[in-house]
């Protein structure tokens, strides 16, 4: 899949929901396309064309959002608008930590108000609040990141959604699944920069230590694995980590070698279903990679309060159209009757 064809699919999605979860999905492609060249990128992004930007662009702000935003800390209701996989547990227990530490500039406030991490997700929630209106203009956003123990972490999953509250406020939510679990341990340190942000001139810094949520985790390694008749493209499970955050499903996926060499490796989308017919995809869904080209292959589902007795993963294509077509040689059974 060339890249021009990945923008004239992306200008081609209209505005309903499963067309945008598919625009999301592009945009990965593209980002992951981008840090093989070596371009520089900030993290691996849904970013601008993702769901949460498409939805709650253009200044619209749902009543139950804003009612949210005016409260101190922001919980459940913000992660349930930005349609995070975990909004339903995140809100039930409770999980972010409250941080509430800001740095003003020139007239810009940025405070972090919340944060959680598991090993295997982070998430972040910013405001920026300014003596006069901020602005959303893409010449004039500025530039902003997330660090852990002051590096760029390695994400096979991540967006930054911007919006407004009103004309001197808006809020920003980071979201990343880190290309390896558990890399960075039980405690770490984060840091939020940005640099002439929203119109206003200077430099913006938040650090904060942060601790992973309790909760237990469980990984099964299953490493089944499936293959073409020809042999050409073959599917490995390599493991599933069951968490707070999420439930991730790390994947390996193997296709030529000259696929990576002359950029026309495949984008693989997936339809997953467990034991009891229960099925993940859309908005249930997230799909990133790690490492270079597309051969580990990173699935992130919703956490689960009970581990299902099995995964079904069907692989499948999608055309120039649009059209869906099922790769059932490469479906995957994965049986997770017994822990490791």
């Amino acid at each position: 899949m060339n890249k021009d064809k990945i923008h004239q699919y992306m200008n081609d999605i209209e505005v309903p929901v499963q067309k945008l979860v598919a625009r999301e999905k592009a945009a990965i492609f593209q980002a992951k396309k981008k840090r093989k060249a070596g371009k520089a990128a900030r993290y691996s992004i849904l970013v601008a064309c993702g769901l949460c930007v498409s939805i709650l662009g253009s200044g619209f702000v749902s009543t139950g959002m804003a009612t949210a935003l005016a409260k101190v800390p922001i919980i459940g209701p913000i992660y349930e608008q930005f349609r995070d996989i975990s909004s339903d547990k995140l809100q039930r227990d409770k999980l972010a930590t409250v941080i509430e530490k800001q740095d003003s500039q020139n007239g810009l406030t940025m405070t972090v108000k919340e944060a959680v991490y598991d090993g295997g997700r982070l998430i972040v929630t910013v405001a920026y609040t300014g003596e006069n209106a901020l602005s959303l203009e893409e010449t004039k956003v500025g530039n902003n990141e997330v660090l852990i123990n002051g590096k760029q972490p390695e994400v096979a999953i991540g967006s930054t959604t911007q919006d407004p509250i009103n004309e001197n406020t808006i809020i920003e939510y980071h979201q990343f699944t880190l290309s390896k679990f558990n890399e960075f341990g039980d405690n770490i340190d984060v840091t939020v920069q940005g640099k002439d942000l929203f119109g206003y001139s200077g430099e913006w810094k938040v650090d904060f230590p942060l601790k992973k949520v309790q909760g237990e985790i469980q990984e099964f390694h299953p490493r089944v694995k499936a293959s073409t008749s020809d042999q050409i493209y073959s599917h490995t499970a390599e493991k599933i980590t069951f968490s707070p955050l999420s439930t991730r499903i790390d994947l390996t996926s193997d296709y030529p070698k000259e696929m990576d060499e002359n950029d026309t490796w495949p984008w693989f989308e997936y339809v997953i279903k467990d034991d009891k017919g229960k099925v993940y995809e859309g908005l249930d869904q997230q799909i990133g990679m790690s490492g270079k080209y597309g051969r580990k292959v990173v699935l992130a589902l919703p956490p689960m309060e009970k581990i299902p007795k099995s995964f079904t993963i069907l692989p499948f294509v999608r055309d120039d159209e649009g059209n869906e077509e099922e790769m059932k040689e490469l479906e995957l059974v994965i049986q997770l009757d017994m822990k490791e």
